[in-house]
C-alpha cells in the first residue's frame, strides 16, 4: 500500500542528493560530463540531451 509513495521519496532524495553533489562540481567537469550549472535539475531528471 505505501510501497508506490516510499519508492517516490527515495527517488526524490537520490535526485536532491545527485543534485547536491553535481552543484560541488566546477564548470569544467560539468562540461566534461554534458552539462552546465542552469541545467543540472533537468540533467539528473531527464539525463544528458542529445
Amino acid at each position: 500500500m505505501f510501497e508506490p509513495l516510499t519508492r517516490k521519496f527515495t527517488d526524490w532524495r537520490l535526485r536532491r542528493l545527485a543534485i547536491r553533489k553535481l552543484l560541488r562540481l566546477d564548470d569544467r567537469l560539468l562540461a566534461d560530463i554534458g552539462t552546465e550549472r542552469d541545467d543540472i535539475a533537468q540533467f539528473v531528471a531527464c539525463g544528458p540531451c542529445p
